[in-house]
């Protein structure tokens, strides 16, 4: 028994993926405490101005995910290669270039930050008090990247906890002094700025000193549908928040942010599997070995997590809402199974979209913009109440998600009629 108990655990696979499950499982858990606190000691109207921070985040964390995947897959074609001096060159010109562009980033969101402010309904500082965080959000996914990439799981695990470490205890200590929203954002900022020097210090014996240049224009080639794709997932899970905190009073948006963020445990949950999948497809489409059966393991691993939570949520509800919440937000409690069907749906979405990505398939984006355009509509007709809301979202992460599996499924050979030429 213990010998398949350890044939199975020696399967890269699994063993990858178990080390950044239990990563992101403690990560997740933190990042929990974080709003388990906030949401009690903040009370439902200044939690949801920590919602709309977050969703801010969020959006901005579509250029760390575009920076970390398309240096991850560069990372991992170099590394089937045995390129390991062109890494060393990724990583020191991504790290230059990356800063300018995130110290010019930082500099224009101060700029429109009053009409942000004003168009959200909160105070400006909460956003100066973000700002620096942008700098660190180009500069943190090229440690993450690189790790992913040389499939260094444990030490882009430890970079995740720390994250997540830093953001509760932090957080904790500042609003428990007494500045509330303010502190909050600030370990936010904070958390990221731990995660970018914690990265270089598992990176400086795997990256050699000797560099060799290559031609970069081929990683923003690669760059643009990345970012498009990125985009347009990230807007799935966070137009919702900003549309609701637009249309409904402060109280209910925060009654619809701890929802929200109950669902996306779900996804964070979960997101290791793509993580985990996204450099070893890419490696072995690099080689033009067969890939297509670790797309296929991988949702079904995702299905062996989501399934549980999910009956979890509709049979646990009120406990759940209860037991991190409060009784303040119980009157919401019945729409918490179907936000975490939602964001379980959307996690299948995501990890289809990005095995397009690692074999160089773009042109499912045409059909996710659709699905944005989509979202924003019909949030805009049906917002009478937030049962309207999750109906919506419902319905559509349903249709997506059908349409890109039925598209993986008739594919032939990793060709399809949505591959690009390079395909």
């Amino acid at each position: 028994m213990i010998k398949k108990l350890l044939k199975y655990y020696n399967n890269p696979l699994i063993k990858d993926n178990l080390i950044l499950f239990i990563s992101n499982s403690i990560t997740g858990f933190l990042v929990f405490l974080f709003h388990f606190y906030m949401g009690r000691v903040l009370g439902p109207a200044s939690y949801g101005v920590i919602g709309v921070i977050l969703s801010i985040v969020y959006i901005f964390n579509i250029p760390l995910t575009t920076i970390q995947t398309g240096i991850s897959k560069f990372t991992s074609d170099f590394k089937a290669k045995n390129k390991f001096n062109e890494i060393s060159y990724l990583f020191k010109s991504s790290i230059k270039r990356l800063f300018i562009l995130g110290l010019i980033t930082m500099i224009l969101f101060l700029i429109i930050s009053p009409f942000i402010a004003s168009y959200l309904k909160i105070k400006v500082l909460p956003l100066i008090i973000l700002a620096p965080f942008i700098i660190f959000i180009f500069l943190v996914p090229v440690n993450r990247g690189m790790l992913q990439g040389l499939q260094k799981f444990t030490g882009f695990g430890i970079n995740l906890i720390s994250e997540g470490i830093v953001k509760f205890f932090v957080g904790i200590l500042i609003v428990a002094i007494g500045f509330g929203v303010n502190g909050a954002v600030g370990a936010i900022v904070l958390s990221y700025i731990v995660a970018f020097v914690l990265g270089f210090y598992y990176l400086r014996k795997i990256i050699p000193k000797n560099i060799k240049k290559f031609n970069t224009k081929k990683i923003y080639k690669y760059s643009l549908p990345t970012l498009l794709m990125l985009i347009g997932l990230t807007a799935l899970y966070t137009i919702d928040v900003l549309l609701v905190k637009h249309f409904f009073k402060d109280t209910e948006a925060g009654y619809y942010v701890a929802i929200s963020t109950l669902g996306k445990i779900l996804f964070f949950g979960s997101y290791s599997i793509t993580q985990v999948m996204f450099p070893k497809v890419s490696e072995l489409y690099s080689k033009k070995k067969p890939y297509k059966h670790l797309l296929y393991k991988s949702l079904l691993m995702m299905l062996i997590i989501l399934i549980p939570a999910i009956l979890f949520y509709f049979l646990f509800s009120e406990f759940i809402i209860n037991i991190i919440y409060g009784k303040d937000y119980l009157n919401i409690a019945y729409l918490l199974g179907w936000f975490a069907v939602i964001m379980g749906l959307f996690s299948l979405i995501y990890t289809v979209a990005f095995y397009n990505l690692s074999i160089n398939r773009n042109k499912f984006l045409y059909i996710l913009f659709l699905f944005n355009l989509l979202e924003i509509i019909l949030i805009h007709i049906f917002h009478n109440n937030l049962t309207q809301v999750i109906t919506v979202l419902t319905i559509l992460m349903f249709l997506l998600f059908i349409f890109m599996f039925s598209q993986v499924i008739i594919s032939k050979d990793g060709k399809s009629i949505y591959n690009n030429t390079s395909a």
